[in-house]
């Protein structure tokens, strides 16, 4: 039987219950304020960091950075994948930090993914 044979079942037949509901934005990452204060600010980060990504987050970081907070912490202990384009987005945000006064803390918490990356940025500067 050829591919064009196949016959397909009717869209009325398919199932459509049980079907998972996303716990992420369609592109893959969250990212919420979970403390604001005038001195400090902490953003939690969930899902995956990647060139598909981080324009978002790039975004979401440089305006708490323009707010001027004493401390910036990102907590990235829920994120699943940090890919070389976040960390680029991550050195641009701590270079913005340093010039504006701003302490910025990196977390990785509990994701590995975001360890390694981290440990790896660190070795580079070195």
């Amino acid at each position: 039987m050829t591919t064009h044979e196949r016959q397909r079942a009717p869209a009325a037949d398919l199932p459509t219950h049980g079907l998972p509901t996303p716990r992420v934005p369609a592109d893959g990452l969250s990212d919420r304020t979970r403390w604001r204060t005038p001195d400090a600010v902490v953003v939690e980060v969930t899902g995956e960091i990647d060139v598909c990504t981080v324009a978002r987050l790039e975004a979401t970081l440089d305006e708490h950075l323009r707010a001027g907070p004493g401390v910036l912490r990102v907590d990235l202990g829920a994120v699943r994948f940090l890919g070389a384009a976040g960390l680029r987005v991550l050195m641009r945000v701590h270079e913005r930090a340093v010039a504006l006064g701003v302490h910025l803390v990196l977390d990785a918490g509990r994701s590995h993914a975001a360890a390694r990356a981290l440990d790896l940025l660190d070795r580079l500067r070195d």
